[in-house]
């Protein structure tokens, strides 16, 4: 399973919130991207940032915008079992 992470330059809550995807994706061995939204064509890029995609292998199962650790939560917690988030470590 992987967390690719749109992000934009100059993207403060994008810089704020990294750390703790990393930290989220690590905890629960899933793997973790991110892109540049400067780097892809302009028809593809969102409109928020930043802008979450969760695949399993090639399948994009979910996606979410926003830097709401409750969401983020919800979300993985549908599709990775036993999801677990400590915010101390």
């Amino acid at each position: 399973m992987k967390i690719v992470m749109i992000k934009k330059k100059g993207c403060n809550p994008c810089k704020m919130f990294e750390p703790t995807v990393k930290s989220v994706a690590n905890q629960n061995q899933v793997e973790y991207k991110s892109v540049q939204a400067e780097s892809m064509p302009e028809k593809m890029r969102p409109n928020l940032f930043p802008y979450f995609y969760l695949f399993e292998k090639e399948k994009m199962l979910e996606s979410w915008a926003g830097t709401n650790i409750r969401k983020m939560s919800k979300v993985l917690s549908r599709h990775i079992k036993n999801y677990s988030y400590n915010e101390n470590i």
